[in-house]
């Protein structure tokens, strides 16, 4: 972060300097008091459980430069307050104007699934021409675009962040914080049903994503299944600032950019990728169709953004997935497919796809949790899911076993057994799933472990690949 002047944070959140030198430098915005040292701004947050106001004296005692404060009967000897109506949207606030003092593209990624894979790849293409800013971790929220706005530095040449919402008008402050001028819709599923409503509402308001663009800009979607037409009826473009060229890429239809021959490999997959100029070979260290979406449109940003094909190819066949995000664990010739870090209906019926090309040989085995904050949509949205591994079955596609975790997912393997002879297994707790797959796993099988992350699934991973 470039150092900035408390005067001047001042004037961009239109706040009041309570105490403390206008001329103090920041070096550095948290909204956790642990962080707290030498040069810190500190934001505390007004959440369900805790105020962190409360933590105001004491990281002031601990060196930081500077606070936030909506609570005007706070004092303090040490530092600088600004006092602020709303300390969230004095975060924002001041990550969109510092946002605004740099010069770069910025490429915003949004959909129900695969925001993070589709984020990893595109910054692993882009990296081999440009010194490029990606989201960390779970940065991707109110809270942690603004935050990553912060991460911007001089010599930052591209970025490309997540913007995930969970609201109604959540996009609008996200893209008026981060200001994309490209970007990606992957997908648009049923995350967040249970506050979205509907799915055209779903793709309405993470379109949103293209209000702030220029008249140069350019947004990517999925024109897979009825992506295309759902994206063409709902996507805001009356609310576009600029202008807005959309493209389309997939695996299903001969779109602007696509791919054919898919081929599953001992490593990963291969495929062709069209483009308007001609078609290339590509090579992945993953499996999953999902991931040759991913891949496809990772390489159009690179075209975009004139990086060589021949360094993207190598870049996308060196990338390996992020922990707890499809990443394929090994433990006695048993290999266990990690996705663990969360789920929503249209992801596990992706995962649950992908197993079935990793391998041919061994049992396919799948260990699913909870989707939660579905809402009232909950049992239908996970009998669903079993009703994709029956028609799974029917393209002879059938799981060796399926063991459930979690009173929603209840409902995926008491559909699956009314309709199928596949054996099915309830648990109440993820150490019982581990200890049932571990009594019935063995050398050449595949397990899938997914569940959202708040049924923390990743202790069953844990089990399964413990000596």
């Amino acid at each position: 972060m470039e150092p900035i002047r408390v005067a001047d944070i001042v004037k961009a959140v239109s706040g009041t300097l309570a105490w403390g030198d206008e001329n103090t430098r920041i070096t550095k915005v948290v909204t956790d008091s642990r962080e707290a040292e030498q040069g810190v701004l500190f934001v505390p947050l007004i959440g369900e459980r805790v105020n962190a106001h409360r933590f105001i004296p004491q990281v002031l005692e601990a060196g930081a430069a500077c606070v936030f404060s909506s609570d005007t009967s706070v004092t303090a000897e040490q530092g600088a307050c600004i006092y602020v109506e709303d300390t969230l949207k004095a975060l924002q606030d001041f990550a969109g104007w510092y946002r605004s003092r740099f010069s770069l593209p910025v490429i915003g990624i949004t959909g129900s699934v695969g925001k993070t894979t589709t984020k990893e790849m595109i910054a692993a293409v882009l990296e081999q021409k440009y010194k490029t800013l990606k989201t960390v971790g779970n940065l991707n929220s109110q809270i942690g675009v603004a935050l990553m706005m912060f991460m911007l530095e001089p010599e930052t040449e591209i970025a490309v962040f997540e913007m995930g919402i969970s609201m109604p008008g959540e996009m609008e402050r996200l893209a008026r914080i981060a200001r994309p001028s490209t970007a990606v819709m992957t997908n648009i599923g049923v995350s967040h049903i249970g506050n979205l409503g509907t799915r055209e509402n779903i793709c309405a308001q993470k379109g949103k994503i293209i209000s702030r663009f220029s008249e140069e800009g350019i947004l990517y979607v999925c024109g897979n299944g009825d992506l295309k037409e759902l994206s063409r009826e709902n996507i805001p473009y009356g609310e576009c600032a600029g202008g807005c060229r959309t493209l389309y890429y997939g695996t299903e239809n001969e779109d602007t950019f696509y791919g054919t021959g898919i081929q599953t490999t001992e490593k990963g997959q291969r495929f062709q990728f069209h483009y308007p100029d001609g078609e290339e070979t590509i090579e992945l260290s993953v499996f999953g169709i999902h991931n040759v979406n991913n891949a496809i449109v990772a390489l159009a940003l690179g075209l975009q953004f004139g990086v060589p094909l021949s360094l993207a190819k190598e870049a996308l066949k060196k990338y390996r997935p992020m922990a707890m995000r499809g990443l394929v664990k090994e433990r006695a010739g048993i290999h266990i497919v990690d996705d663990t870090y969360n789920a929503s209906p249209d992801s596990v019926n992706s995962n649950l796809a992908a197993l079935f090309d990793y391998s041919r040989t061994g049992k396919k085995i799948a260990v699913l949790a909870d989707v939660l904050e579905l809402g009232e949509q909950s049992r239908k949205l996970h009998e669903g899911i079993g009703d994709f591994i029956l028609q799974q079955e029917k393209k002879g596609k059938k799981l060796s076993l399926l063991v459930t975790v979690g009173e929603q997912a209840r409902y995926i393997s008491d559909y699956v057994a009314a309709g199928s002879d596949i054996p099915v297994y309830h648990c109440e707790s993820n150490g019982q799933a581990a200890e049932y797959v571990r009594k019935r796993m063995a050398p050449g099988d595949w397990i899938l472990v997914k569940g959202s992350r708040g049924m923390h699934t990743d202790e069953v991973v844990k089990q399964l690949t413990k000596e």
